[in-house]
């Protein structure tokens, strides 16, 4: 069997993507419950770490006492041939030999505290290293990513559902994590990242120079070349894992006691914005507690110095990366920080946790980051990247169309990234004629057949009244409420790569009333 970090193992791993909608779903359910493991034991280390640190400063400083006066003692012997006196000690000799006693005691406790540290964080790196390992080799390709997304966002529960919130929370730092994933590959490609480490980093890992070329979208449908494995790897190692700890890591300081009492017991109720402020600073910094202390290095053991010099260069890089980025967060309009806050944002739209929630608030996601972007919050340039990337319609939305062959109003779910427009969806259709049906092709939803907006209705063949009367809850659908109900995931995500091209309706009559 190939070792763990060899290219054949890497490659073997790579190819066992699974392609059934059945198997993405179980691997978002296992992704799920592995982050789940990992906040459990994140509530672990904040309830003890800081007693842990502490006992460790006061044993250092007994260990450096004790020796401090065993130096004293011993030099004076050396010095003068004999033992001091010693105030109140009947017996120097008998008090050399308790400050020896204590002086190992004191070293033997702070060894065994400290092991029991490094184990526990090796433990951490393990579970969030496989995790991410995990979710890397499937988020392989534009249909992939896609899919994934897609599927969480359909599986949210309603927004009347009493669970919705604690299930979001729990999706939340799986789907930031792929959509930061997706988003600092267009943001490379169009080498917008402008960070020393990043820039260092591409320049080593893609000898040709040509790093923009290479995608890990790479599909038929595009311009850009595969990654060849080797580069892949590195590339992976380097760059993608870092970042993708670093999402899933920048909340997981909300599990510290300190935040549980900013919040009280109400956690998912609006804060006002003192209370907030508050609550994001304490939680950015156990996050970065969490990181520095709780995982860190991981200890280990090698047979010469330049190794062991070498893998201590290597982890000091990647870990003051990956500190880099969750600091960057406090930063507005710093590269690397937007990179990650702008999936944040559009995130808590899509899968929000407020106690108070319109399902049509999804569609605002887009006109949100737009007015951040021109407020000054977010890079521009970065937003349009990312919008153009998701487009105005959120995976796994639902939107009404007239269908340009027949002249019906038909349903359709958003079902891929990266429109060419942003306003024109690739959806699949759901149903024919208002019947249920589901096609392997997908279709693009041009602005003037999708009744989302105003303009389109207007110059539709069906009068203001009948729309109205046809569609009384407004002209975008939940979609959720369907999916695995009347819409199977494995017939939905089936996809023969055709796209067709839905336009305008030409009626040949008056308007349908």
């Amino acid at each position: 069997m190939p070792s763990k970090g060899s290219l054949t193992y890497q490659t073997e791993r790579l190819s066992k993507i699974p392609s059934m909608a059945s198997a993405i779903s179980k691997k978002i359910a296992k992704f799920r419950q592995d982050y789940n493991k990992l906040v459990d034991d994140a509530k672990v280390f904040f309830t003890e770490y800081q007693n842990q640190q502490a006992k460790i400063a006061q044993l250092n400083k007994l260990k450096q006492a004790y020796k401090q006066q065993i130096d004293v003692i011993e030099n004076y012997r050396q010095k003068h041939g004999k033992l001091p006196r010693i105030k109140n000690q009947d017996s120097t000799e008998n008090y050399l030999k308790q400050l020896c006693t204590l002086h190992q005691k004191t070293g033997n406790e702070l060894k065994d505290l400290e092991l029991t540290i490094r184990n526990a964080n090796s433990l951490r790196y393990e579970m969030l290293d496989h995790l991410v390992d995990q979710m890397l080799d499937l988020l392989n390709g534009r249909k992939i990513f896609s899919q994934f997304l897609g599927t969480i966002a359909l599986s949210a529960p309603s927004p009347d559902d009493k669970v919705r919130h604690i299930q979001n929370e729990k999706n939340k730092p799986i789907f930031i994590t792929a959509l930061t994933i997706a988003f600092f590959e267009a943001l490379r490609r169009q080498n917008k990242i402008s960070h020393p480490y990043v820039k260092v980093k591409l320049h080593e890992i893609f000898a040709d120079g040509d790093h923009a070329k290479y995608s890990l979208m790479a599909d038929s449908q595009t311009e850009s070349q595969t990654m060849p494995a080797g580069i892949k790897m590195h590339y992976r190692e380097e760059i993608l894992k870092p970042l993708a700890k670093a999402s899933l890591l920048q909340s997981i300081g909300v599990h510290s006691p300190e935040v549980d009492t900013i919040l009280g017991k109400d956690k998912y109720r609006v804060l006002e914005n003192e209370t907030r402020n508050e609550l994001v600073k304490v939680q950015r910094e156990k996050s970065i507690d969490y990181i520095k202390l709780g995982i860190g290095i991981v200890h280990q053991r090698f047979d010469t110095k330049e190794q062991r010099d070498k893998y201590l260069k290597f982890e000091s890089k990647i870990l003051s990366f990956i500190l880099y980025i969750e600091n960057s967060l406090s930063n507005s309009n710093d590269s690397l920080g937007d990179a990650l806050r702008i999936p944040m944002v559009y995130t808590s739209i899509i899968l929000s946790t407020k106690p108070e929630f319109d399902y049509q608030q999804i569609y605002q996601a887009y006109d949100i980051l737009q007015n951040g972007a021109h407020a000054q919050a977010y890079r521009s340039d970065y937003v349009a990247i990312f919008l153009q990337m998701v487009g105005r319609f959120p995976l796994g939305s639902g939107i009404y169309f007239v269908q340009h062959e027949t002249g019906e109003i038909e349903r359709a779910i958003v079902s891929s990234l990266y429109p060419s427009n942003v306003d024109e969806p690739i959806c699949k259709q759901v149903t024919r004629r208002q019947l249920q049906f589901i096609s392997q092709a997908e279709i693009i939803v041009s602005q003037e057949s999708n009744l989302f907006f105003a303009k389109s209705r207007e110059i539709s063949h069906y009068t203001e009244n009948y729309l109205r009367t046809k569609l009384p809850n407004g002209y975008i659908w939940n979609a959720a409420e369907l999916w695995e109900v009347q819409i199977p995931a494995l017939n939905f995500w089936k996809k023969d790569g055709s796209v067709k091209y839905n336009a305008f309706y030409q009626s040949l009559g008056d308007k349908h009333d």
